[in-house]
């Protein structure tokens, strides 16, 4: 690798170029503000009692449970628990559960995009907002009626699996749909 002089651009040796010191500084500001808001999110969240959010997917999920039929209680406490007449077990809402995690991630790299007008990024986070809170929902009813039609080994498998591919995708499928709308010149 050379390094040419004036915008102090990294070449590889067929002379193609890699990236600039600007793009590594940009990329080092997107990173830095990544982890400054994620902190900032999850401190904003701490503020709030960890039942409410639990509470909320637990409550929500008996709502829609029952419109299938399913019976059930809800029993307030960390972790927020939902008692089904039909599974011997309850059904522990904990914070994974809530769907934070991810909205604090997204919700930083949406608002650390500063190339992105301001305006774009607000939207981006309200969507975000909007489109996990609705994954997570499908995402936790799906382990549930897993459960209920396959038994609980196979609950437990696909729980494990639906979680971690709602973190990756949900998480990187989002921003590259946001950013594609945010960036897309108008015609």
């Amino acid at each position: 690798m050379s390094r040419t002089s004036g915008d102090a651009t990294m070449k590889k040796a067929n002379g193609t170029e890699m990236f600039s010191r600007k793009d590594a500084l940009q990329a080092g500001k997107f990173i830095a503000a990544i982890v400054v808001l994620f902190l900032f999110f999850g401190f904003v969240f701490s503020l709030f009692p960890l039942e409410w959010f639990e509470g909320f997917f637990a409550s929500a999920t008996l709502w829609f449970l029952k419109l299938l039929g399913f019976k059930g209680v809800v029993v307030a406490g960390e972790p927020v628990l939902v008692y089904l007449d039909s599974f011997a077990a309850p059904l522990g809402f904990s914070y994974l559960c809530t769907g934070i995690l991810e909205l604090t991630i997204v919700w930083s790299a949406v608002l650390a995009s500063f190339g992105i007008d301001l305006r774009k990024r607000l939207i981006g986070v309200a969507a975000a907002a909007i489109v996990l809170v609705a994954f997570n929902f499908a995402r936790i009813i799906s382990s549930i009626l897993i459960i209920a039609w396959l038994g609980l080994d196979a609950g437990n498998f696909s729980h494990d699996i639906l979680f971690r591919v709602f973190l990756f995708v949900v998480i990187a499928g989002f921003y590259y749909v946001w950013f594609g709308w945010a960036t897309k010149k108008a015609h």
